[in-house]
């Protein structure tokens, strides 16, 4: 026996179960036992492997790697969709060139954000400097920005503008896509990407031609005039899609008591704190200066809103630095103190928390070789 097998130590006065058997199968020992991973890593050499005929496999790949049947063998105990699904969901992805800012990937295997906050916490926010566009087929996505959270459910289509901080952590029972579109591609559409975070069921007409066109733009495309043209055209098709996309399905006849008087109050504090960021006033004083109580305030911001009116004034500040920091060259202290900011530390320390980016480097992300100037908003 050798010390792999040596290493799992069941008793021998008692059968080994079925998964002790599966762990001496796969050569696990004990020693490489650690804490449960997000994705199995397994998963990937089988999908690697899925869409090949036995003999397109490399070399390496025929003596070293699993094969197909081993690999969904193996991941068939803990993978909730049967493996002939899973063998089609890895098929269905085409190529992409790499370098040419266009990217099409399973929802499944695309996570984003910064450093772990905690166990069963999902990653911090943080910036992408690319366009997201996201279609969920199957399950419940849950996308986290700084200081909310948004649940996108089957069926709906979600867009995060570049230069948007978020965190994205889908299980393997979630199903869809995620498009990666560089900024560049962007420019010169007839109709604008949307500059924020926007999500909704499409139109009915929309519907049948948004997976197409994402398929379209992940496939290789050649580099020429036609190849360029494609996929400007396909990209028109998805930006027209956007803009109609119906963020109140099914919700229409929710009840929102109280919606129509607190708006006009909740936008009159927005423009109050606009003017005078730098004034660095309180929730109560602007409330004064609006003829209401700061209770009164706040209930209007999460009538209308869904935030405290502080939440609000911190997005906006941030909204604010990031315009400030895309679009001109004006030092970063300078930018902390006109936006009410105590100090050029908390500034810092603000952004980064809100990001996962400095300053400096999403001043460098967003103004970098790709010259984006359509910079997401922090949502």
């Amino acid at each position: 026996m050798n010390e792999s097998v040596r290493a799992v130590n069941f008793p021998a006065t008692s059968p080994a179960d079925a998964d002790q058997l599966r762990l001496i199968a796969a050569a696990v020992t004990a020693a490489t036992i650690l804490e449960p991973s997000v994705l199995d890593p397994r998963l990937a050499a089988a999908a690697r492997l899925a869409g090949l005929p036995e003999d397109e496999r490399s070399e390496d790949e025929a003596e070293d790697g699993p094969g197909l049947a081993d690999g969904i063998a193996l991941l068939a105990p803990h993978v909730a969709m049967p493996p002939a699904a899973l063998a089609r969901a890895s098929i269905a992805v085409p190529p992409f060139a790499p370098g040419d800012g266009l990217r099409l990937i399973p929802l499944s295997g695309f996570h984003w954000g910064g450093a772990v906050r905690g166990r069963n916490m999902p990653p911090a926010p943080r910036v992408r400097g690319d366009h997201v566009l996201i279609l969920l087929s199957r399950g419940v996505l849950q996308i986290e920005f700084p200081r909310h959270q948004h649940l996108l459910t089957m069926g709906r289509v979600a867009f995060i503008p570049a230069g948007t901080a978020f965190a994205l952590q889908p299980g393997l029972q979630v199903q869809g896509r995620a498009l990666l579109i560089a900024p560049t591609h962007a420019r010169g559409l007839p109709l604008a990407l949307p500059s924020g975070f926007c999500w909704g069921a499409p139109a009915a007409d929309d519907q049948p031609l948004i997976e197409p066109a994402m398929l379209a733009l992940g496939a290789a495309q050649p580099r020429s005039s036609a190849g360029e043209t494609a996929t400007a055209c396909q990209l028109g098709l998805i930006a027209v899609a956007l803009s109609r996309l119906d963020a109140r399905a099914g919700q229409r006849d929710a009840v929102q008591s109280g919606i129509a008087e607190a708006r006009p109050l909740t936008e009159r504090f927005l423009d109050l704190a606009r003017a005078e960021l730098a004034q660095s006033q309180t929730i109560a004083e602007m409330a004064r200066k609006l003829g209401h109580s700061q209770a009164h305030l706040e209930r209007a911001c999460q009538q209308s809103r869904g935030r405290s009116a502080l939440e609000l004034l911190y997005d906006l500040r941030l909204q604010h630095a990031a315009e400030a920091l895309r679009n001109t060259a004006r030092p970063i202290a300078e930018i902390a103190q006109d936006l009410g900011y105590a100090g050029l530390g908390h500034f810092m320390r603000s952004f980064a928390a809100a990001t996962g980016r400095t300053p400096e480097t999403y001043r460098e992300i967003m103004r970098g070789e790709s010259g984006n100037e359509l910079g997401g908003q922090f949502s």
